[in-house]
């Protein structure tokens, strides 16, 4: 009895240093960057400038270490050679209660747990996202994005903000193509980006009432996705009658309202990204052009000039988190054939936006290269790390068990928006020189800029 005592005694005593300093390192385990602050140790900082954060500590310890973030253990992984090792380590390194955690914070649901009915939702994604279901809503959304870009412009010149510009169009023809006609006016758009403005803070835990109206935002989000349109996509009417069946009216609901955020959050600044490089970059904008006026959308593989500026804006401008709770004690092996000890409740993170700047994979990394992804044999590009091929060169959408299951649709409006753009309409930017990005959001996607960029918009004259 006094035994078990002593060691309930112990572990509660580790478990509280773990939370408030990182604990004691134990061996085999990643070197501990000792933070200042108790209990949030590194997470001021890495609202601050992640990346910045992440290169430091890589400097001085080395691929592997572990920082303190918000009372829990992170152990960073940035050699990309490893990411794939990481991902494929799913008996002991698991995604489902960290994706839990941030919906019930960020929206108010609960995910079916492991099993027959998540199987299930899981399998749904594939159905109707990708190959085959993919073509009709991607032609659903270049049609809405010739509606909205006749909507947002007219035959004389308009002065606006090229991201408020962006993403009014974007919105409009992502929530028309899945939702249906009629979803995106102006008030939908406010109460989506008060969410966004957001969810960074409720994903790490603070109660939705603390922020002004977004309860209201929220409810009227709600509303609106409950009501299913009579042109709603196969996708989104797929998905709530199978919310329908393994889940309460309530939670399908706001799991209806995440899709939303899911489907805009990212495509939103991606989109802007992807228009204000080529317009600030006169080759690839030239190339851009002449290969979309020649080949139209028809067939989107067509198009890797524009394939390729997509995916160079994705590397300059995503700064996503990969995170795996550790399910049980383990070790875990890397590509130079070491190993890492791993404590149960404590997490991996991989940053693949290390590896995107990283000057030996990428030559010149800071500046936007249109061609930078297109390759001689016309397969997927090949670039190297120490001489060994990286296999997982761009990482924007996430990786393994977490990808996200939209990545295509996204990809193609991205695509499709910033070709029509060059091609429907006259842009004149009032500014050459672009904004930062925004670094208070990293971790969670596409980053959005620091501060608008003025700019004149026309429809084409028609000839």
């Amino acid at each position: 009895m006094l035994g078990s005592l002593r060691t309930a005694l112990v572990r509660a005593t580790d478990r509280a240093a773990i939370r408030m300093t990182g604990g004691v390192r134990r061996p085999g385990e990643p070197p501990i960057v000792r933070a200042r602050l108790p209990f949030l140790g590194h997470a001021l900082a890495m609202g601050r400038d992640l990346t910045a954060l992440l290169r430091a500590c890589q400097r001085q310890h080395g691929d592997v270490f572990t920082l303190l973030v918000a009372g829990q253990r992170m152990h960073f992984v940035l050699d990309p050679l490893s990411f794939p090792l990481v991902l494929k380590a799913q008996d002991n390194l698991t995604f489902h209660e960290i994706g839990q955690e941030i919906g019930t914070r960020a929206f108010g649901y609960t995910s079916p747990p492991p099993g027959r009915d998540y199987d299930e939702l899981e399998s749904y994604y594939g159905e109707h996202l990708k190959n085959a279901a993919l073509g009709p809503l991607t032609a659903r959304m270049e049609e809405r994005l010739r509606i909205a870009f006749d909507r947002f412009t007219g035959d004389d010149w308009r002065e606006e903000g090229l991201f408020d510009f962006s993403a009014r169009v974007i919105f409009a023809a992502g929530m028309e193509t899945l939702y249906g006609e009629g979803i995106a006016d102006d008030a939908a758009v406010r109460d989506f980006q008060r969410i966004d403005k957001w969810f960074p803070l409720l994903a790490a835990g603070a109660p939705a009432a603390a922020f002004p109206g977004l309860l209201r935002a929220r409810g009227r989000l709600l509303v609106r996705v409950d009501r299913m349109r009579p042109d709603a996509s196969p996708f989104i009417r797929a998905r709530d009658l199978l919310l329908g069946k393994i889940t309460t009216p309530r939670n399908r609901r706001h799991l209806q309202a995440a899709m939303v955020w899911a489907s805009q959050a990212n495509t939103l600044p991606a989109a802007f990204w992807a228009l204000a490089h080529l317009l600030t970059d006169p080759p690839g904008r030239a190339a851009v052009v002449a290969e979309v006026e020649q080949r139209g959308f028809s067939d989107l593989k067509r198009l890797p000039q524009l394939f390729s500026s997509i995916c160079e804006t994705l590397r300059l401008c995503s700064e996503s988190l990969t995170i795996r709770l550790v399910h049980r004690d383990c070790e875990l092996t890397l590509a130079d054939g070491s190993s890492i000890t791993l404590r149960a409740g404590d997490r991996v993170a991989l940053c693949p936006q290390v590896a995107h700047r990283d000057p030996e994979i990428f030559a010149d990394p800071e500046r936007f290269q249109f061609d930078r992804f297109l390759s001689d044999t016309g397969g997927p590009r090949q670039f190297l790390k120490g001489g060994q091929r990286v296999p997982i060169p761009l990482m924007p959408y996430g990786g393994g068990v977490s990808m996200c299951p939209g990545r295509f649709l996204a990809n193609n409006e991205v695509m499709q928006f910033a070709g029509l753009a060059l091609t429907q309409l006259d842009i004149e930017l009032l500014e050459q020189e672009l904004p930062p990005v925004d670094k208070t959001r990293a971790g969670l996607g596409v980053l959005s800029p620091t501060r608008d960029v003025r700019c004149r918009i026309r429809r084409r004259p028609r000839a």
